[in-house]
């Protein structure tokens, strides 16, 4: 849009300055032209006069030196012709053009005239004037003068010229005041620009300004806040009923489980059959947990920060090392040391605790898992790869989204919220979250974020939560 009202700007500035170029050029020159003529037109009428008194006598010389004098001082050569169009005297010898005859038979007729109304830079052929010579009322032949337009059309060009760069000018002050005007223009729409970004980033209370800008875009202002306001309004009784549903659900779940913990210590032999109910009361208290944690990320607020994940990854390595052996499975970590990235202080320990559990829980007896730490210019990389079967393009395209569970892991322990909130986290701090194949085979978790600005540069602030992640 900006390039479009700068095309636009341009655009009707050099329209408007060719649309008066182009009569003012006109003009300039026929001023010229008409300058040029009267001058002309006023000596050739003085030697018509004179001519007037010496043709009815018979002597043509005595004219011949006025006109020799003439053209010595201007360089304009003139012709005196009789009544019968025969040359009587002329300043110089020349050869007799069309438009010569054509204006000499002009005057014979009585009438002044002139080759051109208009001398234009492009056309050299010089400029002629006939006026015919009078005696006793009656016209007895006609004078002509043929002057060199070169002087003429030299100043026509120099006025071109300095129109030329009084419009280069004009278009150097619209290129100084465009971006201004472009500022001025697009104003309210990048104040409805910033208020969309920030709802999309998780800021649902961001409205833009309903009096900012032309009418027309005040009302799309005012339609755009109504709609942030029903956004809000749905997200928040979304959450809210999360949150109520699942506190509601976890005092009756917990009684029910000890209920049947109760049932089998009375009665022993049904205690098989009691604890596949009891791990079905487990597996939804882990959901309802689960739906609390979710509620309370995309509802609560946090401060960014700068954490070293190269220190993060080495303590959550650390914490984890007594369930990676217990499973049977290698845990390492590898990659830089020293990194650090804006993050919420906390959030990414409880995204690498859930990925790590991940990557153990679904790998493979005697297994590998790496958490490996990079950085490049703009990002800081956590990658948590482990050598298990892997997940098909299409469960990896689900894997993010609420309660899936994968045909194969439908028995293991989860909510299937862990990814789901991981990327609520990571997305909810400007992050970027991916899951990748891993080579030869395995699946590679990956958490970018933005590389820590350097010190004293204040960080943003978004909403989000640092919650434990089941």
């Amino acid at each position: 849009m900006r390039k479009r009202i700068a095309v636009t700007f341009f655009s009707l500035i050099a329209l408007t300055l060719v649309c008066l170029a182009v009569p003012l050029a006109t003009l300039t020159a026929r001023s010229v032209t008409q300058g040029l003529q009267l001058d002309r037109q006023a000596d050739t009428e003085h030697f018509a006069q004179l001519a007037g008194t010496i043709l009815p006598s018979g002597r043509p010389a005595d004219i011949g030196a006025d006109l020799d004098r003439y053209e010595t001082l201007y360089h304009i050569r003139t012709v005196l012709l009789s009544r019968n169009g025969t040359v009587v005297a002329s300043s110089s010898p020349g050869p007799e053009t069309p438009a010569m005859s054509r204006l000499a038979t002009s005057a014979l007729f009585g009438e002044s005239a002139t080759s051109a109304e208009v001398v234009w830079p492009w056309d050299d052929a010089p400029f002629i004037v006939a006026v015919p010579v009078f005696s006793g009322g009656e016209c007895v032949g006609a004078v002509l003068t043929i002057s060199p337009t070169d002087e003429v059309r030299a100043e026509i060009i120099r006025r071109w010229a300095v129109m030329v760069g009084g419009g280069l000018v004009a278009l150097l002050l619209a290129g100084l005041l465009v971006e201004p005007v472009i500022r001025w223009i697009l104003r309210p729409v990048h104040i409805l620009r910033r208020a969309a970004t920030a709802i999309a980033a998780g800021k649902f209370t961001a409205r833009a300004d309903p009096y900012a800008g032309p009418p027309e875009l005040r009302s799309l202002t005012k339609a755009f806040n109504t709609m942030g306001d029903t956004i809000q309004s749905l997200i928040a009784r979304q959450q809210a009923f999360a949150s109520h549903a699942s506190h509601q659900l976890r005092t009756p779940l917990a009684v029910l489980r000890l209920q049947l913990e109760e049932l089998t210590l009375d009665h022993p032999a049904v205690a098989k059959e009691v604890a596949t109910s009891v791990d079905e009361v487990n597996r939804l208290a882990n959901v309802c947990e689960g739906l609390l944690a979710f509620a309370r990320v995309e509802s609560e607020s946090i401060v960014m920060g700068e954490e070293d994940v190269s220190v993060v990854a080495d303590d959550r390595v650390s914490a984890w090392q007594t369930i990676a052996r217990r499973e049977g499975v290698c845990l390492v970590r590898t990659g830089e040391d020293g990194v650090v990235a804006e993050t919420n202080p906390g959030m990414l320990a409880q995204v690498l605790d859930a990925l790590i559990d991940n990557a153990i829980k679904f790998n493979r007896p005697g297994g590998k898992v790496t958490v490996r730490i990079s950085v490049d210019d703009a990002w800081v990389e956590a990658r948590v790869v482990d050598d298990g079967p892997g997940m098909s393009p299409e469960a990896r395209l689900k894997a993010t989204e609420p309660f899936w569970r994968g045909a194969d892991t439908q028995n293991i322990t989860g909510s299937g919220l862990g990814l789901t909130i991981c990327v609520a986290l990571v997305m909810r701090i400007g992050g970027q979250f991916e899951l990748l194949d891993a080579q030869p085979h395995g699946l590679a978790a990956v958490v970018r974020l933005h590389k820590a600005v350097p010190a004293g540069v204040p960080g943003d602030q978004v909403t989000a939560g640092g919650f434990g992640v089941p």
